[in-house]
């Protein structure tokens, strides 16, 4: 599968969707903690972005991201990197 470097506004959906949280409310300076964003929940973020858009990223690489622009960039860095 061809490596797709995902827009913000495709990660949002996507954690919106995963985390149960609401969409509208997420931005790059929210805190993941402030969200109620878990562990579990990112990993169930992983799991589709890796699906949707064939970037493998280990939750251990993420563990230090308390915002939701952290993450994303992490994973678009990831991205980035395989293509």
């Amino acid at each position: 599968m061809p490596q797709i470097v995902p827009t913000d506004d495709e990660l949002f959906d996507i954690i919106a969707k995963e985390a149960l949280v609401d969409r509208a409310i997420l931005s790059r300076d929210a805190a993941l903690e402030d969200l109620g964003i878990a562990s579990l929940d990112v990993i169930s973020v992983l799991f589709e972005v890796e699906e949707r858009f064939g970037i493998l990223v280990e939750e251990s690489e993420l563990t230090d991201c308390k915002t939701l622009g952290q993450l994303m960039d992490k994973l678009k860095a990831r991205a980035e990197a395989a293509a």
